[in-house]
């Protein structure tokens, strides 16, 4: 996610924690009480950044309540010999599977994620290179112990023989999940909800890398993988579709000959596969063969450059640490691309070959990479496949037929040295590609996705009145008869980020908790000169309750104090006119008869001692 979005965009509403969650169920039933047992699918996830290159934590453990006795029940839990660490930047645009668990039937209406506390195991890089480890880190942890609670609201349902989905989703576009003052790196990772996927097989899954630890040699339909990072052992299914390649030979495979790696710790296999519509794993590609020689074979990760006839991708990579284990680090990959490179969005439609597709191609796309020759010392794309892809920024304008994004990133070329660049002034048609067709909500809403563009263009109008900036970002689907029958990107989805109200803003008229409300007053982001005045609501319930942070400077001490969240309770006291300074983040609401209001995702109170 670009700076400018990620500083004014997506404030996630649940009290502050170390971690957030969207639900995916196989089952939506709401009884509490069940008998037998069922499987499990925990997967990980994070929204995206442009800001870090890498995240690191470790990830202990995560825990469910049952709903009918309230008793916790552990989902997953990591290997004390392997800790599960996570870059949660590769984790942008795909899910990561941490396991496949039986579970006892039933509902479950709370979840507790535990990472490890200890500001040793965590290191951060920002986009520029700068690095951060203990002591330049900390960690917000209220529970002293890396533990977090969170309601699920729809309590999710395991059903005795069945098979749900639990995915965890780390935040890192919040403003609050990281912030740098004085070279200190502080992380105070932030809930997340997001739309979930129409299909199954809309999930976009981060390749699996690990040891063979078993396999089905009589039927030939299944085998399993322990991965490097620590996470429990998958089964994945295959059949007569599924393509193998033997990495070390460098040529086609087969199952017999993966299934021998059974046991070996120096060799093991790279999946790529997708979630079938019962919840099992299915492997639609596996590479096998020396660990180390696996991701570098067939890489996977975000764009983080595009050149004339190249782009460079984060990538995950495997490394020996002794003892015959490894792990997982990640570092960039430049990859050439040449008039036969093909190019295909969500493994099977065809988006085109050559370097022309570059143009369509942007910072921040996920994409997977199959070599030409994985063995030569300059590496050319065979294929390249996008898994995911987005555009934001601020909304330059809005129609009916479509959005434009303002900003010299954005537009049909992203890349200005392309031939008959369209930058600055493309409109993104709204998607009516079946099965994928146009929606938008409020960050923090999937629940209540629109398809009406009226009240779209309603919202972001009033924002623009209000001589606000309007930003959002957009998930972008590949319609094949766009451009007529060329192809292009259209708008499958758009998320109205919180407008951020320029700094300074300062609170004019006190928190009033029998009114809910307090006036501010900022200035408009393109014109100093011009004042603009608010009345700001507070919600102190609901599913976008606002979240109250407050940060205090002594200056006797130069001890600097920030909590989070600020109870109701106190924010009368605390949003006082004596504040030094306020940040806000806000959205407009329209009410039944027409009328807007503001109502506060975020404020950040800031007070000199």
């Amino acid at each position: 996610m670009s700076r400018t979005f990620r500083w004014v965009a997506t404030c996630a509403l649940a009290l502050a924690g170390a971690a957030g969650l969207v639900f995916l169920s196989a089952c939506n039933a709401t009884s509490t009480t069940a008998s037998g047992s069922g499987r499990l699918n925990v997967l990980v996830t994070d929204g995206p950044t442009d800001d870090w290159q890498l995240v690191q934590v470790q990830l202990n453990s995560i825990s469910l309540r049952k709903a009918d006795d309230q008793s916790w029940v552990q989902a997953w839990t990591a290997d004390t010999n392997n800790p599960t660490t996570l870059n949660l930047v590769d984790l942008a645009g795909v899910a990561q599977i941490l396991g496949n668990t039986t579970i006892a039937a039933g509902a479950y209406d709370r979840l507790m994620i535990a990472i490890n506390p200890d500001t040793t195991t965590m290191k951060l890089v920002a986009d520029d290179g700068t690095a951060y480890v203990s002591p330049n880190i900390k960690l917000v942890d209220p529970s002293g112990k890396g533990e977090i609670k969170v309601d699920i609201k729809p309590a999710i349902a395991v059903s005795d023989g069945g098979v749900a989905n639990l995915q965890v989703d780390f935040d890192l576009a919040h403003p609050m999940s990281i912030t740098v003052l004085n070279g200190m790196a502080i992380l105070n990772l932030q809930i997340r909800h997001r739309a979930v996927p129409r299909n199954f097989k809309d999930i976009q899954f981060a390749r699996t890398i690990g040891n063979v630890t078993d396999a089905d040699t009589t039927n030939k339909a299944s085998f399993v993988v322990t991965p490097l990072d620590g996470g429990s052992a998958l089964t994945f299914g295959v059949d007569s579709s599924t393509i193998y390649v033997d990495v070390d030979a460098a040529a086609a495979g087969n199952f017999d000959a993966l299934a021998a790696l059974k046991g070996s710790t120096d060799k093991g296999a790279l999946v790529a596969s997708n979630m079938n519509s019962d919840g099992t794993l299915f492997a639609r590609r596996v590479w096998y063969g020396t660990i180390t020689s696996l991701p570098t074979f067939t890489p996977e990760g975000l764009v983080r450059r595009v050149g004339d006839n190249w782009i460079k991708v984060l990538n995950k990579d495997a490394q020996h640490t002794g003892s015959s284990r490894y792990s997982c680090n990640w570092d960039s990959d430049v990859i050439f691309v040449n008039d036969a490179t093909a190019w295909t969005f969500h493994d099977s439609i065809s988006m085109g070959t050559g370097t022309s597709i570059l143009q369509d191609i942007r910072r921040g796309f996920r994409v997977s990479v199959v070599y030409v020759d994985a063995t030569a010392a300059v590496k050319t794309a065979a294929s390249i496949n996008v898994q995911s892809a987005h555009d934001e920024g601020d909304i330059r304008s809005i129609s009916t037929t479509g959005i434009t994004f303002g900003g010299g990133d954005y537009g049909k070329c992203w890349d200005p040295r392309m031939a008959n660049p369209v930058a600055f002034t493309h409109e993104w048609p709204y998607s009516t590609v079946t099965d994928h067709a146009f929606s938008w909500w409020f960050f923090g809403l999937p629940s209540s996705a629109s398809t009406v563009v009226q009240d779209l263009m309603d919202t972001v109008n009033q924002a623009k009145t209000a001589n606000l900036r309007v930003f959002g970002r957009a998930d972008l689907y590949w319609d094949v008869t766009a451009n007529a029958n060329a192809g292009g990107w259209v708008v499958e989805s758009l998320v109205l980020a919180p407008e951020k109200l320029r700094e300074p803003t300062k609170i004019t008229t006190n928190y009033s908790s029998s009114l809910g409300t307090m006036g501010v007053s900022t200035f408009d982001w393109d014109n100093d000169s011009l004042p603009v005045t608010l009345t700001v609501t507070l919600d102190t319930t609901g599913d976008l309750q606002t979240v109250v942070a407050s940060i205090v400077w002594n200056s006797t001490t130069r001890i600097l104090t920030t909590t989070v969240p600020v109870l109701p309770a106190n924010w009368e006291s605390l949003l006082t006119t004596d504040l030094f300074g306020v940040r806000v983040w806000v959205r407009p609401v329209k009410a039944t008869d027409g009328a807007f209001s503001w109502h506060a995702y975020t404020v950040i109170a800031f007070k000199i001692i």
